[in-house]
């Protein structure tokens, strides 16, 4: 089971793939400097788990360049 459910990240990201891609890229960051962690408790102990969790919470958001907004 997804957690958190994968309506709670759409309701922050519209798109399945932006979740992933800043998902990956964030866990990617938690792997590296853990100490940058922005949530004071996960429930998941993997980067990727923890990189939901924020994306859930609105503490991380995608970087989408001007050119793909209009």
């Amino acid at each position: 089971m997804l957690n958190p459910p994968l309506n709670q990240l759409t309701a922050k990201i519209n798109s399945k793939y932006l979740i992933a891609t800043t998902a990956a890229k964030r866990a990617r960051e938690l792997d590296e400097k853990g100490e940058i962690a922005l949530l004071n408790q996960y429930h998941s102990a993997k980067p990727v788990g923890q990189a939901l969790e924020e994306i859930a919470d609105g503490k991380i958001k995608p970087v989408v360049p001007e050119e793909y907004l209009g």
